[in-house]
Parts: C-alpha cells; sequence; structure tokens
C-alpha cells in the first residue's frame, strides 16, 4: 500500500498508541495525536519530533462526540489523514474472591472502547470516502474471538469493535478506504499490569506495534496475533464450551486496579 504520510492515532500517550506512534515517527510524515492528558503526551510528541515526525498533539476524550468532532476538523484542516488508528481503550474485569465488575465499569468500557472507537471514526470515514481512499484501523483484540470470562465488559466492546469493523469495511469497499481491525493478545501495558494471573504469549508494545505496521502496510484487514494465540482459539471454537472453559482455567485471571492502571486512552 502506499506509504501514508498523515497518521492519526487516538490513546497515543501510553502503552500501544504511543508505541504505534513512535513506530510511524519519521522524516515527511505528520502524525496527529490525541488522549486524554497534555503532559503525558508531551513526552512523546519530542520523542516522536526526534525521529523527524511533524508532530500535533490534542487533549480529547473520546467518549465526548463534540470533542472528537473538533478533533477531526482541526487535523484534516492541515492535510487529510491517510490513515486513522482508532487505538484509545479502558480494561478492567472481575476483581478478586469473585467481586463482579461494577456497572459503571461496563457502561465506562463501552462508551470508551466502542462508542469512542465509532464516533472518531465516524469523523474521518466519510471524508476518505469523498477522497477516495484511505485507510482506517482499529483496535479490538482476541478477546473478541474468544471472551475472557473475568473480563465480560471488555470483551463485549472488543467484539462490538470487530463487529462494527467488518460492517464498515464491506460498506466503504467500493470507495477505496480499506478498513482493518487489529485484535492483539496481552501486551506489556498498563493493561496486563493490573491482570493478576497467567498472561501467554504477552509481547512487548515495541514489538506489537512493529507488527501493526508490517501487516498494516500490507493491507491486511485482519491483524491477529500472536498467531498461535489466534489459530489456537480459532481452533477450539469447535469445541463444546464447557470443554473450553477447562482448557481455560489455567489462564483465569483477577483485576486489581491498584497494580498498576488500565486506562489506554490517558
Amino acid at each position: 500500500m502506499k506509504r501514508p504520510r498523515k497518521v492519526a492515532i487516538t490513546g497515543a500517550s501510553s502503552g500501544l498508541g504511543a508505541a504505534l506512534a513512535r513506530e510511524y515517527a519519521g522524516p515527511g510524515r505528520s502524525l496527529a495525536l490525541s488522549a486524554r492528558r497534555l503532559d503525558k503526551l508531551a513526552q512523546i510528541k519530542r520523542d516522536c519530533e526526534e525521529r523527524g515526525a511533524d508532530v500535533s498533539v490534542r487533549s480529547l476524550d473520546v467518549t465526548d462526540v463534540k470533542q472528537v468532532e473538533a478533533w477531526v476538523d482541526e487535523i484534516e484542516r492541515s492535510g487529510p489523514v491517510d490513515l486513522l488508528i482508532a487505538n484509545a481503550g479502558i480494561f478492567t474485569g472481575h476483581g478478586a474472591d469473585g467481586q463482579w465488575e461494577t456497572m459503571a465499569d461496563l457502561v465506562r468500557q463501552i462508551d470508551t472502547n466502542l462508542t469512542g472507537t465509532m464516533a472518531t471514526i465516524s469523523g474521518i470515514a466519510p471524508r476518505m470516502q469523498t477522497r477516495g481512499h484511505g485507510h482506517i484501523a482499529m483496535v479490538s483484540s482476541l478477546a473478541a474471538l474468544q471472551p475472557l470470562a473475568d473480563a465480560p465488559g471488555y470483551s463485549a466492546a472488543k467484539a462490538g469493535i470487530l463487529a462494527y469493523g467488518e460492517a464498515i469495511r464491506e460498506y466503504l469497499a467500493d470507495d477505496n478506504v480499506t478498513v482493518s481491525i487489529i485484535l492483539p493478545g496481552n501486551i506489556a501495558t498498563a493493561q496486563t499490569a493490573v491482570q493478576i494471573g497467567a498472561q501467554p504469549g504477552i509481547i512487548t508494545a515495541e514489538k506489537a506495534a512493529q507488527v501493526i505496521r508490517r501487516r498494516l502496510d500490507r493491507g491486511r484487514t485482519i491483524i491477529a496475533f500472536p498467531d498461535i494465540m489466534h489459530w489456537l482459539i480459532r481452533l477450539e471454537r469447535v469445541l463444546p464450551w464447557r470443554v473450553r472453559a477447562w482448557t481455560h482455567r489455567p489462564f483465569r485471571f483477577h483485576v486489581d486496579p491498584r497494580s498498576g492502571g488500565g486506562n489506554g486512552q490517558d
């Protein structure tokens, strides 16, 4: 695919978003980065500028549709976005001793992970459609393919992103707009810092960003990794659910917010 000259990334101040910003930073490239906290974005901006990129940053809460619309208007005024990566998201799940995640946590995850992703994409997709080119990527999770018993709200939100992505991929196909859905496994970020338990196949955010960029460059529309985890999930879907549940027991976890963070929108 054509090398994107302007890349917009939400949730770019930490974790995977920050790693993606650094991965795409380079001479001749413009980056539009957003996150809720400008102080955390400042260092990412410096890092990317040192690599030769032209960088703009904005404080953005993707659950606020008017903020999202204003950001899109702002970044498009200085030139069309070639690649949008809708990455902003949060994570929580059941606590220790069988403590259910709260209704507030459930709603917050749907608002940020799913509605925020749709709001961001809805702001840019029609412009790409009119131009007749563009690339939209959205970060879902392998949990969309194999929901996590210990993080049902997160799993539901990420499954929603997968469904939304597949729908607009078909809708935009005739307009030469590529839609890619990213389904990572465990990445060493603030999300896994609060996840107390086994984390099979965990990789660094930098490695994940490299995988994502390579596959986006090839125009892949489904980017699921690590590959072995993806194929194991696909294979086990033919098994009865009780058998799957038994195989998942060694990988169960609980969430302890005191041990880190888990907010990929900061």
